[in-house]
């Protein structure tokens, strides 16, 4: 019996050994490091898309504003339909707590009146008030009140007339008085 030797195992192939610390340090780095630009990618992409959004708000009003003003060059009419709103505007940007202030002011110190409606016309600086008196001495000193008041003056009873409430006299009336700029 003849015996065959052995067949020579022929491995062309090198086995590769396990990547070692070294190579895991570079692989976290560079997953790290396209996680960073990925985010930063992200966060400049909205700040260019916020920024291109404010672009063409602004380039939308500059030209409304560009028309508006054509037309208002073009058109006398217009331009002084503007000039009464502007007018009307300031007018009408009057600083309201002063006012409240002094209202509240005078229904501490005037229990016996009451107030049911306050009809402010801020273009014309007035002020009407509508309420209900004790009587007319009451509604007198509530009136006379205002003469000294910084925010209202010039108080003028336009109507009053007395009234039955609940079985007892009052005197209802109508106040109007100058709204001033504090």
């Amino acid at each position: 019996m003849s015996r065959r030797p052995p067949l020579p195992e022929l491995d062309f192939v090198v086995r590769r050994r396990a990547p070692g610390w070294l190579g895991w340090l570079v692989l976290v780095l560079g997953v790290a490091a396209g996680l960073w630009v990925f985010e930063r990618h992200q966060a400049l992409t909205e700040e260019v898309e916020a920024l291109r959004l404010d672009n063409r708000r602004a380039a939308r009003a500059a030209e409304q504003a560009r028309v508006l003003a054509r037309r208002e060059q073009e058109d006398p009419a217009l331009r002084a339909r503007y000039e009464v709103a502007r007018k009307l505007s300031q007018q009408m940007a009057r600083d309201w707590q002063p006012l409240f202030a002094a209202l509240e002011a005078r229904a501490a110190e005037h229990a016996q009146v009451a107030l049911l409606s306050i009809e402010p016309d801020a273009t014309r600086g007035q002020l009407r008030l509508t309420g209900e008196a004790k009587d007319l001495d009451a509604l007198f000193a509530y009136a006379e009140s205002f003469g000294a008041a910084d925010v209202l003056a010039a108080p003028r009873i336009e109507v009053f007339e007395f009234k039955q409430r609940e079985g007892v006299q009052v005197v209802a009336f109508s106040l109007r008085l100058n709204w001033r700029r504090a």
